[in-house]
């Protein structure tokens, strides 16, 4: 589908990429742009990851002592073994650890698992 671009008076396909930095358009396979040189990915660009809509809360199954460092895991998606390993690294490094998993202990709620 053409339509007319009142602003360079010129037609130009409904499809055309166009540059992210002059508003140039690129031909379709262009890896920079030959009007300001700036680097263009062809394709789509890239999705970023959304963050969880998990709720933090401190499961009954799978915890430890209270549950914390297995609800922080849960809701950042990562291994539960490294949270608690950073975990101890604070208690022992910093001495701040200790403190703060009292706190996250008192305010995280139970899960309801």
């Amino acid at each position: 589908m053409r339509i007319f671009d009142w602003t360079k008076q010129s037609t130009r396909d409904v499809n055309d990429m166009h540059c992210t930095n002059c508003g140039s358009i690129l031909d379709p396979g262009a890896r920079f742009c030959p009007a300001c040189g700036h680097a263009t990915a062809p394709g789509v660009a890239p999705v970023l990851q959304q963050a969880s809509a998990t709720r933090l809360v401190r499961p009954r199954k799978g915890r430890k002592i209270a549950g914390v460092c297995l609800g922080v895991a849960n809701n950042l998606n990562w291994d539960v073994t490294l949270v608690r390993i950073l975990w101890l690294v604070l208690v022992f490094g910093a001495g701040t650890g200790l403190v703060a998993y009292i706190i996250a202990w008192i305010v995280i709620p139970n899960g309801n698992d």
